[in-house]
């Protein structure tokens, strides 16, 4: 009793509390690649912009400054890569009248499957129009799990990075060989290394 503790002078015994588990804050980052971009691209309502990632109103509204048709594909959800080419079909159907000038891929290469990956570009460089521009994350670190994020056009040239789910394995690094080979017929025009321990790249359609 407390009386007792008082008298033998010994504090009373303290419960061993386990912390709960926190999850990673969301964390805006600036973005060179998101930058070059949208360098240079004026304001034409006869744009086309195509984000493979979900769909947010701070990204729409970057978007609208440049483009009056704006398309969201969510393929980074496990779900939809399951059945990639399934997915492109259904959430980036061709579109002739208006092709994509401004393709966010995000870093959907690290995610699927490796001989997934042409077929994704040769599929998004079919939808592209003229001199379309594509932007790409790369996972740059030698970790052997990574956190998988999704991400938040803030700026023209600044992104947030939320957590999305739990750490998974690594896929394996790719070097930027790899990369400029895998984006053909995209030309990578400039790649940038972030503090997040990705690399970012931005292509143009030859």
């Amino acid at each position: 009793m407390g009386w007792l503790d008082r008298i033998t002078g010994e504090d009373p015994p303290v419960a061993e509390q386990t912390p709960e588990p926190t999850e990673p804050e969301a964390l805006d980052r600036p973005s060179l690649g998101v930058k070059a971009l949208f360098d240079g691209v004026t304001p034409d309502s006869a744009h086309s912009v195509l984000d493979l990632g979900r769909a947010s109103e701070s990204s729409f509204n970057v978007y609208a400054r440049f483009a009056r048709r704006i398309r969201f594909a969510d393929l980074l959800r496990a779900e939809r890569r399951a059945d990639l080419d399934r997915a492109l079909g259904e959430s980036v159907p061709a579109q002739p009248d208006r092709p994509y000038d401004l393709i966010l891929v995000w870093d959907l290469l690290d995610r699927v499957a490796p001989e997934s990956r042409a077929p994704l570009i040769a599929r998004l460089a079919e939808r592209a129009a003229p001199r379309a521009r594509l932007h790409v994350l790369v996972e740059a670190s030698d970790r052997s799990a990574v956190q998988p994020f999704h991400f938040t056009v803030l700026d023209v040239d600044r992104v947030r990075y939320t957590p999305d789910g739990p750490e998974r394995p690594a896929r394996g690094r790719l070097l930027p060989a790899e990369v400029e080979r895998l984006l053909q017929p995209f030309e990578v025009a400039r790649a940038f290394t972030s503090r997040s321990g990705m690399r970012e790249y931005m292509g143009i359609l030859q």
